[in-house]
């Protein structure tokens, strides 16, 4: 075990239940590498800051924080085009930031972890590999987090519970404001997939976006239609 996890059981909060030795097969954990599975035996799924970082566990209670029901495509992954299809999340922020492995040809993972952030899932190297995220990245938010939207987000908002993500109204990628003042908060999935939503109908467009139409598809899930000029 990584020394730096030793710090973390203090900083964790809506921790899962302690794993099975075979929880990880068939999951998109069974790739993972032996530090990150390591973690997820003794801290399975968890939050810190407050709710703000989240890394998903193998079977937690909390969909949101389980890795397979995450990763499931009827979550949130179907309102986005095939930009998603390279990576596997393991964790993320309140504001629909991802980390992810990208997968390889042959089934496995590179061990490089990615941060995708949440309007438009593009993606940035972090970290070499989990040990180094889980030092620079995953630790250092969880005592004092570097990205002062989180902190405005929390002393404005408070806690955020792990089935909860703040969203901009409107969103950044329609040419609304990164501001506190401007924060809804939204069921995950509903924010991921309403994120989808614009992320898909703005690849490509070559009219502008004037707005966003709530609607409901035919399986009842909440969707956003993307209007556009003209």
């Amino acid at each position: 075990m990584t020394p730096y996890a030793e710090e973390l059981p203090s900083l964790a909060d809506h921790v899962g239940p302690t794993p099975g030795p075979s929880a990880a097969a068939g999951t998109p954990a069974e790739h993972f590498p032996d530090a990150h599975l390591q973690l997820l035996h003794r801290l399975n799924g968890f939050t810190v800051h407050h709710g703000a970082f989240r890394l998903l566990g193998l079977g937690h209670p909390e969909p949101a924080l389980d890795l397979a029901a995450w990763n499931a495509y009827d979550t949130w992954r179907f309102a986005w085009d095939d930009r998603i299809e390279p990576f596997v999340i393991f964790g993320g922020t309140a504001f629909g930031d991802s980390y992810a492995y990208r997968r390889l040809p042959g089934g496995g993972l590179a061990p490089e972890v990615h941060f995708l952030e949440g309007v438009l899932l593009r993606p940035e190297v972090i970290a070499p590999d989990f040990e180094a995220f889980l030092a620079d990245e995953l630790l250092r938010n969880a005592k004092e987090p570097y990205d002062r939207f989180v902190v405005e987000a929390v002393r404005r908002h408070g806690p955020i519970a792990p089935d909860r993500q703040w969203a901009y109204a409107p969103s950044v990628a329609l040419g609304g404001e990164e501001d506190v003042e401007h924060i809804t908060v939204l069921p995950a999935a509903v924010a991921m997939t309403f994120a989808g939503d614009i992320a898909s109908a703005m690849n490509g467009a070559d009219r502008e976006a004037t707005g966003v139409q709530p609607y409901t598809d035919e399986q009842g899930r909440p969707r956003l239609r993307v209007l556009f000029d003209g």
